[in-house]
C-alpha cells in the first residue's frame, strides 16, 4: 500500500508541475490530498522548533541521496550568525573557525577545498581578505548571514545531475521563493557585545515579500547589516624548520648549513611573538528574488545576491627572531632539546658592531580590507505534457582582498630566551625591557596590497520525462558549460628596508606610543609569558606614512592566473518499484585548464631576480557513475545504499607553473600544473528510523578509497646549472577515509527535546606511518548536542559542538581539540513581537595549533565571548 501511494505521488508530482500555482492552491483546498496517508494536515499550522524539525525530517526522508537538511525556522533558532555556523550542527560536518567566527566547513573528514558550495544549485564565488591567504576552492562562509537562507541541504552522496568537485559532500543553500512564501515583513534589531573588545555593535536583518493578487508574480528582498568589533589575543611561534648546528668548545650552538654539523635536523623556530589582533567587521548582504508564472507551461525565476565584508584590522606583535640572530652571527648560549625539538634556547645579543638591530622587534600592522561576492541566476522552467525542462544562465564573482597593508617594525639589539616546554605556553625573557619604547628604533616600513578574483559564468539545460513504466519512473539528462577564472596578485613595496630608512627616519616607538589593551592573554600562558609591551598608535603612523615615497612592484613569485573550462553531460534513470526507489546515472566531465604564473629565470648574482610569464595547459576527462538505492523497509524505517566515483580539483596555488628559488641557498619551491585531481570511489549506507513526526534514530557508514592525495615532495632539480632542493606538489600515495555517523533527535515532552549526533572518521595515507600520514581536515571525533524547550511564550536552545584535533594541511600543523557552547532564548510578547538573547562561545574556549609536537606550538588564541540582545518583529 505504501509503495502504491508513492507511485501515485510520483505521477501526481508531474501533474502538478504543469498546473499554475493558483490551480495548485485550489487543488489543495478542494481536498485532492485528503486520502493521501503521507500528508498530515494537522501539522501545517505547527510553528517554531517543532515545525522546523518536522520540515527538515520530511525533506531528508524524501531525498533520493543520503543527506541532511536544516530548514529556515531551525536555522533561526540556532545562535548562529553565518551559514557555516548553522552547518556545524549537521552530522559529519566539521567547522573551521577564524577570528572566532565559522569560516569554512569540511564534510566527512575532508578539507574545505575538497567540498562544493552551491547557492540554489549553482556555484558561488568568494575571496579572502587576509593578506597572506592562499586562494582556496572552499567557500568563505563569512560572506553569508544565516538569515537569508530558506533551507540548507547537505548531500553526502552524489547524483549525476549535481556538479562534480566534491570529495566529501556538497552544500546547497536554498533561498526563499516569493510565490511559495507568505506575504510578510520581518525586521530583527540586535546589539552585540564582545567581552574581549568590550564594544557594542548594531545588527539589522530585514525581510520583505510581495505577491500579487493572482499569485503569478512575486518579489522578495532581504537585507542584512552586521557589525562586529573583535579582538584576538594570541601567542605565536611560526616558521618551524629543520636546522643543523655545530657545537663550540664552550658548549654553545652555532647555526650551520653543512652536513658535517654536530647536530642535524633539529626542529627549530624561525620566530614568534605575543600578538594583539583587532578588527572592525561590517558585513552588508542583500538578495532579490523574482518569480513569474505567465502560463501553466512556463515559470521564470530570477535571483541576485550581493554581499560585502569590510574587514579593516590592526595586528601588533612583539617578536623574537632567531633567524635574524643566526643570519648576523649570533649563537645559542644555553638550550634543551626534547624529541629532536629546540624547546628552550637562550639567544645571544648581537655584536654591538652590527649596524642592523634585528634580534627582537615590535611589529605594528594596519590594513584596509574589503571582499565582495555577487551572484545572478536566471531560470526558465517549462512543462509540456510529461516533460519538465529547465534552462539556466548565471554569473558569480568574488573579489577583493587587502588593498592597503602597512607595516612598521621597531627593533633593538637584545638577547632573549624562548621556552616552549610547557603545553599551550611560550615563555620569553628579554635583556631589554619590552615596555621601554625609547629602546626600539624603526627598522622597516612597508606598504603592500593583495587582490584576487574568483569568477564563473555558466549555461545549463536539464530535461526530465515521466514514464508510465513498471520500473523506470522518469529519465533525466542535461548539459552544462562553465568558464571559471581564478587570479591572484600581491604587491610589495621595495624601498622600506633598514638600509633605505636608517639615514632618513629617526623614529622611536616612543614617538607613536599608545595604551596597551586591558586583560591581554587572560587565561593563556603563565607569569613568564610576555603579556605587556610598548604599543603603537597606528593612526599616527598612518599619518606619518603619507609622506613616505613608497615604491611597489608585483610579487611575481605569487602571481598567477588559472582558467578552467568544463563541459559536462549527464543522464540519470529514476527507478520505482514495489521494493525500492533508486536513481542510477553517469556524469561525464571534460576539463580544459590553462595555468599561468611567473617563472624565475637565470640572472647575474648582482642583478635583481628575473621572472618571465609562463603558461601551461592540461586537459582531462572524468567519467563519474553514481547509484542511490532506497528501501522503505517499513513506513518509518528506511535503508539506503549508494556508490559513486567522485573527484575534487587541486588547490589553485598548487597548480602554478612556476619555480622560485634562492641561488645562494640552492633551495626553493614550485607549483605543478600537471597535477591530477583527487579521485575516489566511495560507498555509503544508512539506516534511518523515523519513530515519530520529529523523532529520528539513524546510523550511517561511509568509505572513500582515494586514488591519490596531493602532497609535497622534496626533490633535486637543476636550475641555472645548479643542483637545488625544490619542494613541489605531486600526486602522491593514495589512502582511505571511512567513518560512522550516529544521529538521534527526540521530543520527550511537548516542547522539550534534544538533537544530538556523533561522527567518527578514520583516514590514513597508504605506505606512511609518520604524522604526515594524517589526512588534512580529518577529526577522528565530532560531536553535537542541542537541548531545546519551547512553549507559547518562550523558546530556548543550548548547543555544544566539539571536534578532536586534525591536520590543517599546512606542513605538519595540527589544530588541537576544540569545543564551544552557544545558547539562544526568545520571549514571545505576542505573535508578532519577540525579544531575543543569544550567547556564543560561553565557555571562552582557547584555540591551539602546533607543528609536529606540543614542544613546537604554532598559535594559542583567545577570541572571547559574544552576546546578542534584540527584538524581532513579524508581520
Amino acid at each position: 500500500m505504501q509503495t502504491h501511494n508513492n507511485k501515485q505521488a510520483q505521477h501526481l508530482r508531474f501533474k502538478l508541475r504543469a498546473m499554475s500555482l493558483a490551480s495548485i492552491t485550489a487543488f489543495f483546498y478542494n481536498g485532492a490530498f485528503a486520502n493521501t496517508p503521507d500528508i498530515d494536515l494537522d501539522t501545517i499550522e505547527i510553528r517554531g522548533i517543532h515545525k522546523s524539525l518536522l520540515q527538515s525530517l520530511a525533506d531528508k526522508k524524501q531525498h533520493s541521496a543520503i543527506s541532511d537538511v536544516l530548514s529556515a525556522q531551525e536555522i533561526g533558532k540556532f545562535p548562529d550568525k553565518n551559514v557555516a555556523e548553522a552547518l556545524q550542527r549537521v552530522t559529519g560536518i566539521s567547522l573551521t573557525r577564524v577570528m572566532g567566527e565559522g569560516e569554512r566547513i569540511g564534510v566527512r573528514g575532508t578539507t574545505p577545498g575538497q567540498n562544493r558550495t552551491f547557492l540554489n544549485g549553482q556555484n558561488i564565488a568568494s575571496a579572502d581578505w587576509w593578506i597572506s591567504s592562499q586562494p582556496n576552492r572552499g567557500f568563505n562562509y563569512t560572506m553569508l548571514p544565516a538569515e537569508l537562507v530558506s533551507k540548507l541541504e547537505v548531500f553526502k552522496t552524489p547524483q549525476a545531475n549535481q556538479d562534480e568537485g566534491s570529495l566529501g559532500g556538497a552544500i546547497n543553500i536554498k533561498t526563499h521563493r516569493p510565490l511559495t512564501t507568505d506575504t510578510q515583513f520581518i525586521v530583527t534589531l540586535q546589539s552585540q557585545y564582545s567581552d574581549l573588545s568590550n564594544e557594542l555593535d548594531p545588527q539589522l536583518a530585514a525581510f520583505y515579500n510581495y505577491v500579487n493578487s493572482n499569485r503569478d508574480f512575486g518579489m522578495l528582498f532581504t537585507l542584512n547589516r552586521q557589525q562586529r568589533t573583535l579582538r584576538r589575543d594570541g601567542l605565536e611561534s611560526w616558521g618551524w624548520h629543520q636546522a643543523h648546528f655545530k657545537k663550540s668548545d664552550d658548549g654553545k650552538l652555532i647555526y650551520s648549513d653543512h652536513d658535517s654539523a654536530d647536530m642535524k635536523n633539529i626542529w627549530t623556530p624561525s620566530g614568534g611573538g605575543s600578538a594583539v589582533f583587532q578588527q572592525e567587521r561590517l558585513r552588508t548582504s542583500a538578495t532579490m528574488a523574482i518569480d513569474y508564472q505567465p502560463s501553466a507551461t512556463w515559470q521564470f525565476e530570477f535571483d541576485a545576491l550581493y554581499s560585502q565584508l569590510d574587514a579593516d584590522n590592526t595586528n601588533q606583535n612583539f617578536l623574537w627572531q632567531p633567524s635574524n640572530v643566526f643570519s648576523r652571527g649570533g649563537v645559542i648560549n644555553d638550550y634543551q632539546i626534547i624529541n629532536n625539538t629546540l624547546a628552550y634556547a637562550d639567544y645571544s645579543k648581537l655584536d654591538p658592531a652590527n649596524t642592523e638591530p634585528f634580534s627582537t622587534s615590535m611589529e605594528a600592522i594596519w590594513r584596509q580590507s574589503t571582499i565582495k561576492t555577487n551572484s545572478i541566476n536566471v531560470k526558465a522552467m517549462q512543462s509540456i505534457n510529461l516533460w519538465q525542462n529547465e534552462y539556466q544562465l548565471g554569473f558569480t564573482r568574488g573579489s577583493g582582498g587587502t588593498y592597503d597593508d602597512n607595516t612598521s617594525q621597531w627593533s633593538a639589539n637584545s638577547g632573549f630566551s624562548v621556552d616552549t616546554r610547557n603545553k599551550r605556553d611560550i615563555k620569553t625573557h628579554y635583556e631589554l625591557n619590552p615596555n621601554h619604547a625609547e629602546n626600539w628604533w624603526i627598522s622597516e616600513v612597508r606598504n603592500d596590497s593583495q587582490h584576487s578574483v574568483d569568477q564563473e559564468w555558466y549555461l545549463q539545460a536539464d530535461f526530465s520525462k515521466a514514464l508510465i513504466h513498471n520500473l523506470i519512473d522518469s529519465v533525466d539528462f542535461g548539459i552544462k558549460y562553465r568558464n571559471h577564472q581564478r587570479d591572484f596578485e600581491r604587491l610589495r613595496s621595495n624601498n622600506g628596508s633598514y638600509s633605505d630608512i636608517k639615514d632618513t627616519l629617526d623614529w622611536t616607538l616612543a614617538d607613536f606610543s599608545a595604551p596597551f589593551p586591558n586583560d591581554y592573554l587572560h587565561g593563556i600562558g603563565s607569569n613568564e609569558t610576555l603579556k605587556h609591551y610598548a604599543f603603537a598608535d597606528t593612526q599616527s603612523l598612518a599619518n606619518a606614512y603619507r609622506d613616505y615615497p613608497f615604491e611597489q612592484q608585483v610579487e611575481q613569485a605569487s602571481r598567477f592566473d588559472i582558467q578552467e573550462q568544463t563541459s559536462a553531460l549527464y543522464t540519470k534513470l529514476n527507478l520505482l518499484t514495489d521494493l525500492f526507489r533508486a536513481n542510477v546515472g553517469v556524469r561525464i566531465v571534460n576539463t580544459i585548464q590553462d595555468a599561468g604564473a611567473y617563472q624565475q629565470i637565470a640572472s647575474p648574482s648582482s642583478a635583481q631576480t628575473n621572472f618571465v610569464w609562463q603558461a601551461q595547459s592540461k586537459h582531462y576527462t572524468d567519467i563519474l557513475p553514481s547509484l542511490n538505492l532506497n528501501f522503505d523497509l517499513k513506513r518509518d524505517l528506511a535503508f539506503r545504499f549508494a556508490a559513486a566515483k567522485v573527484m575534487a580539483r587541486a588547490e589553485y596555488n598548487h597548480l602554478m607553473p612556476s619555480t622560485n628559488y634562492n641561488v645562494t641557498q640552492a633551495q626553493g619551491q614550485g607549483g605543478n600544473p600537471d597535477l591530477d585531481p583527487y579521485r575516489a570511489t566511495q560507498y555509503d549506507m544508512s539506516l534511518e528510523w523515523y519513530f515519530s513526526d520529529i523523532g529520528l534514530l539513524s546510523v550511517a557508514a561511509f568509505a572513500k578509497d582515494v586514488k591519490s592525495f596531493i602532497e609535497f615532495k622534496r626533490q633535486l632539480e637543476v636550475h641555472e646549472d645548479i643542483l637545488m632542493t625544490i619542494d613541489r606538489p605531486i600526486n602522491g600515495a593514495g589512502g582511505n577515509v571511512w567513518g560512522i555517523e550516529l544521529s538521534y533527535q527526540h521530543e520527550f515532552l511537548q516542547g522539550l527535546g534534544i538533537i544530538t549526533n556523533y561522527t567518527f572518521v578514520d583516514g590514513k595515507r597508504n605506505g606512511n606511518t609518520t604524522q604526515q600520514a594524517f589526512i588534512p581536515g580529518t577529526s577522528e571525533h565530532t560531536f553535537n548536542l542541542t537541548g531545546y524547550f519551547e512553549n507559547e511564550w518562550l523558546s530556548a536552545r543550548i548547543s555544544h559542538n566539539y571536534r578532536t584535533e586534525f591536520a590543517t594541511g599546512v606542513g605538519l600543523e595540527m589544530q588541537d581539540d576544540f569545543s564551544q557552547i552557544d545558547a539562544t532564548f526568545s520571549y514571545h510578547i505576542n505573535p508578532n513581537l519577540s525579544l531575543n538573547l543569544e550567547g556564543l562561545n560561553l565557555g571562552d574556549e582557547i584555540s591551539y595549533l602546533y607543528e609536529g609536537s606540543h614542544y613546537s606550538p604554532k598559535a594559542v588564541y583567545r577570541n572571547g565571548r559574544r552576546f546578542y540582545v534584540g527584538v524581532r518583529f513579524t508581520y
